[in-house]
């Protein structure tokens, strides 16, 4: 009797670890595939619902999207126009968007061009959206920021000795502005 009740016990918990370790099929895939991406590819997010079911990844300056469903593996034209390449990628929170750094190059040689871009990718429907643009761009703790040159205090002083003021712009981790900061002179 004992022994019985130990063996229901024992497969009972063995039952349950299985079940509870268990994955749908779509993650398995989604996951197999995160393992076979290549070397110099970096994963940008894994959506294992039934309704994204993609691996996202940047491999060579190049956003793809495989998905898992279909076994379709496309690039993704989120911008209209071509870049440099790409700094880094973020997730927010709710794992709804993907951020994109972009870094379309220098192409007047001046600091303070507008040269960096953040985007957002809508990760249901694959729809980008450019948030703003800036001579940088930085992660903060509450979402970015970016500097962008708003006026020239000495328009007509040769580039080496002109002076500029600069504002920061901050957005959360959703993509939204949440605050301009005022002017101030930027020393470069």
């Amino acid at each position: 009797m004992i022994l019985l009740r130990r063996l229901k016990i024992l497969f009972l918990s063995i039952f349950a670890s299985t079940i509870l370790s268990a994955q749908t099929p779509i993650a398995n895939r989604v996951n197999e595939a995160a393992r076979h991406v290549s070397k110099d590819a970096s994963v940008v997010a894994k959506y294992t619902d039934n309704k994204r079911h993609s691996l996202y990844y940047i491999r060579k300056n190049k956003f793809f999207c495989l998905d898992v469903v279909l076994n379709i593996n496309e690039e993704l034209n989120f911008t209209p126009h071509k870049y440099d390449k790409i700094i880094s990628s973020y997730l927010s929170p709710d794992g709804e968007y993907m951020f994109i750094c972009l870094d379309n190059g220098n192409k007047s040689g001046w600091v303070l061009e507008d040269r960096f871009e953040l985007w957002r990718i809508n990760s249901f429907n694959r729809k980008s959206s450019r948030i703003a643009s800036g001579f940088t761009i930085d992660r903060t703790k509450e979402g970015f920021l970016l500097r962008k040159t708003s006026r020239c205090l000495n328009p007509r002083a040769p580039k080496s000795r002109q002076r500029w003021m600069v504002r920061d712009h901050h957005f959360n981790l959703m993509g939204q502005a949440i605050v301009t900061m005022p002017e101030y002179e930027y020393r470069f």
